[in-house]
């Protein structure tokens, strides 16, 4: 019966460190990695000037954009 009672108590111990860790990821890890997701798929698509800025990006825009709603981008080259 102890040693039942011990296996629970280590499957009770790995299971609420699964939990935690997934709380943390899905919390705090996966928003920003899907911002960064979204940052790089809409520099891919971008339109960018040519140089950098004083943060040594480019200002881009999307096409089909009116060229006033301006985001910065890696410059590429």
């Amino acid at each position: 019966m102890k040693e039942a009672i011990g296996e629970l108590n280590g499957t009770i111990i790995v299971i609420s460190a699964v939990a935690l860790l997934a709380a943390f990821f899905f919390t705090f890890m996966w928003p920003n990695l899907q911002r960064g997701m979204k940052y790089r798929a809409r520099c891919s698509d971008a339109i960018c000037d040519v140089g950098y800025n004083e943060n040594n990006l480019t200002y881009c825009y999307m096409p089909g954009d009116d060229k006033t709603n301006y985001f910065e981008c890696p410059y590429k080259g």
